[in-house]
């Protein structure tokens, strides 16, 4: 695994597909498991492709005040929340 953990936002999916995902792995591939857990769909998951092109290198301001530690994703339901929840 890579040295510091890197952190993404983009749209849900799945069980949180009208909200939004906010993900800290240590591997883009880490980040795309996590994703992937998180929706609810082993069946389908996320890809690279759509981590690159749907995913910003950024928490964004909904996750100001919070630092990962370790490798998590957090939720919103709705993409108007202003609390995400930690869901892995």
């Amino acid at each position: 695994m890579g040295n510091a953990l890197q952190i993404w936002n983009g749209r849900g999916h799945g069980d949180y597909n009208k909200g939004h995902f906010y993900v800290a792995a240590y591997t883009k591939k880490q980040a795309c498991e996590l994703i992937s857990i998180a929706a609810g769909r082993s069946d389908w998951p996320i890809t690279l492709y759509e981590l690159n092109t749907y995913y910003s290198n950024a928490w964004g301001n909904t996750m100001d005040g919070i630092t990962p530690t370790e490798p998590c994703v957090y939720a919103t339901k709705d993409y108007h929340d202003k609390t995400p929840i930690k869901v892995v």
